[in-house]
């Protein structure tokens, strides 16, 4: 009867044993595949790298549906893969649309990025639908940003924009924004606050024919 329980007793632990080895060994092999893949761009979000790592075996075909990302290189660095994705500049938020609008006119929803990412986009889009930046802005925009502190922008009848600087003045800008009336802003700016006592906007709309306004 004692051979039989002793029998017993060292069939049961065997099989504890057993378990626990399989338990342990397929946890640890569940552990390092969830950290196989690395990323090393954090602006991305954690779910938008889930659903890149399911897509390894396509990711070319993955990834080029994403516009705002420019460039991406994927090395296998055993027993990991690090993954390296580079975004496109952004140039503004909409945070009605919750999208970023990306400085070559891509735009791809916040649910894509990072929190942090989203936060560090200083300029604000408050059209109703997500701006789009033409030539006249792409090629002038440094410059006003030299003049004015410009902290939210809007596209309006999809042709001019309206600045919003400091002290919520507005800028109104015209359809056309060349070198001549980045001069003009440039050369008058210090005189026109001297000189008047604008708090609410300045209207550069007509300026090519030879109108401004302020109030």
């Amino acid at each position: 009867m004692s051979v039989k329980i002793k029998y017993l007793v060292l069939s049961i632990f065997s099989i504890f044993v057993l378990i626990f080895s399989f338990f342990y060994v397929y946890s640890n092999f569940t552990n390092i595949n969830s950290n196989l893949i690395k990323f090393d761009n954090k602006n991305l979000n954690s779910n938008f790298e889930i659903n890149i790592s399911n897509n390894l075996e396509d990711i070319d075909n993955y990834l080029k549906n994403y516009k705002f990302i420019k460039s991406y290189t994927i090395k296998k660095n055993n027993p990991y893969i690090d993954i390296s994705i580079v975004l496109k500049k952004p140039f503004a938020k909409n945070n009605l649309n919750q999208e970023i609008i990306f400085d070559d006119n891509s735009i791809a929803s916040f649910i894509f990025f990072d929190q942090t990412f989203i936060d560090s986009i200083y300029l604000i889009d408050t059209s109703q639908e997500s701006m789009q930046i033409n030539n006249y802005l792409k090629n002038n925009f440094e410059d006003l940003k030299k003049t004015f502190k410009i902290n939210q922008i809007e596209f309006i009848d999809e042709r001019r924009y309206n600045l919003i600087i400091d002290d919520n003045i507005k800028i109104m800008l015209p359809k056309k924004i060349d070198k001549k009336l980045i001069i003009f802003i440039k050369k008058n700016i210090d005189l026109l606050k001297k000189n008047t006592d604008f708090k609410e906007y300045l209207d550069f709309r007509n300026f090519n024919d030879k109108t401004i306004r302020l109030k």
